[in-house]
């Protein structure tokens, strides 16, 4: 009986991109998943009723399916789209986080969302006139007050 034969590093490294590629595309799954959980618990209505939302939605599910298939190729136009939609997303979330608590759970995916589509290579080419690496948006001044915690209520118990 032969010794069993030990695979190549080539073949292990083709087996990591492949479950990277794999993991990479759950993880966009799961960022479409919190999208509509944050659409939800904001406007009581799933992405797809968004007509944004709906856009990055389609979008996420598309380089999913890309990038969960064997040759995980995907046009630049659609990562041009993807980019565009993530960054406008980012910054409307920016403003609506700074005054409401929970549009900053929703504003934390997007910038998770940007930092995994970074680092699979999904980014703006070097000559583009916008950002070149992830960076959070620049604040807008703003003149609303932020509001105070929710206080404790008291309330009285019979029994």
């Amino acid at each position: 009986m032969s010794a069993p034969r030990r695979p190549s590093s080539e073949e292990a490294l083709q087996r990591a991109r492949t479950h990277g590629r794999r993991a990479v595309s759950e993880a966009l799954l799961a960022t479409q998943a919190l999208l509509d959980a944050g659409s939800i618990s904001l406007s009581g209505n799933a992405s797809e009723h968004n007509r944004y939302l709906s856009l990055l939605s389609k979008a996420l599910e598309d380089v999913s399916q890309n990038l969960a298939s064997e040759s995980g190729q995907t046009s630049n136009p659609l990562f041009s789209a993807i980019v565009d939609a993530l960054d406008s997303e980012i910054a409307r979330w920016q403003t609506q986080a700074d005054a409401d608590p929970e549009a900053r759970a929703v504003l934390r995916a997007f910038l998770g969302l940007r930092e995994i589509l970074w680092e699979v290579g999904i980014r703006r080419p070097p000559d583009s006139p916008q950002e070149t690496s992830p960076k959070r948006p620049k604040r807008e001044p703003h003149s609303r007050t932020r509001r105070p915690p929710p206080r404790i209520q008291k309330v009285p118990v019979e029994g």
